[in-house]
């Protein structure tokens, strides 16, 4: 995700709290801050911090090794995240709870970022099924779509975002996300046509339970991914970071089940 993510992210961003739209040249050598945080179920938080470089730039990834990192939940509990190396800092006291909106605050030098995030539930991912493509004139290989079958708790919007791992491999260059609010199924069957897979694949997802800023991001980021490879105009996707930080701060709890395409 790492290398992809940093290529894809230096296009443009857009502040979620304000309208001021921040373009980040391509061939720009000023390096740019890029923040990966999560705050998972019962997990501290995590966080890795590096710069992006300029597109054509084949050096090794810079990270910020000097950065104070602290979270602190909504009963005011707070954390001071401990650098690990490579741009990795970790937390110990404050856990990921149910319910609970997590403020993140990141001081690099003179600068200060803060975003928030609310954890939710556990979501319930049920079942998988897979079911052949038919797709005229294609006469390769079978192709299969995988099938998620969520127990949806109608009472509420929920905001999903589905990981997938092919035999074991993260498909990192991809993000499916997911809204229930204009449905009000209590179970929901859901499958991405854009994803495919063959016989003999072991397939795993990993839903995440996530709010709605944080769905807006990944749902900008992954139409922004599809825009790029259709070679059409790169639009910004939205941080819920203060002060133009590019990246995202996660609060999330999941669920995962895994098939094998026979």
């Amino acid at each position: 995700m790492r290398k992809l993510f940093t290529i894809i992210l230096i296009i443009s961003f857009v502040l979620i709290s304000c309208e001021e739209v921040i373009d980040i040249n391509l061939n720009d050598s000023s390096p740019s801050l890029v923040a990966e945080a999560n705050i998972r179920l019962s997990q501290p938080c995590i966080v890795k911090l590096s710069y992006t470089s300029n597109y054509f730039d084949t050096l090794e990834s810079v990270y910020e090794e000097n950065a104070v990192i602290t979270v602190f939940d909504s009963e005011h509990r707070e954390d001071l995240l401990t650098y690990q190396g490579n741009g990795l800092y970790s937390g110990e006291i404050v856990h990921g709870l149910p319910g609970h909106t997590y403020t993140l605050t990141i001081s690099v030098g003179n600068k200060e970022y803060q975003a928030r995030s609310t954890l939710y539930s556990s979501p319930d991912l049920v079942e998988l099924t897979y079911e052949k493509l038919d797709i005229p004139h294609y006469t390769e290989e079978t192709l299969y779509t995988v099938k998620s079958v969520i127990v949806d708790d109608i009472f509420n919007e929920n905001y999903y975002l589905f990981r997938y791992y092919r035999n074991g491999d993260l498909l990192d260059d991809y993000y499916s996300t997911y809204s229930d609010r204009f449905l009000d199924h209590d179970t929901i069957v859901y499958n991405d046509f854009r994803l495919s897979f063959y016989q003999g694949d072991t397939v795993k997802v990993e839903l995440f339970s996530i709010d709605k800023e944080v769905y807006n991001y990944f749902n900008l980021m992954n139409d922004m991914l599809f825009s790029a490879m259709t070679s059409s105009t790169p639009f910004n996707p939205e941080s819920n970071f203060s002060n133009g930080l590019i990246g995202y701060f996660m609060a999330a709890s999941t669920d995962n089940e895994s098939i094998i395409i026979r």
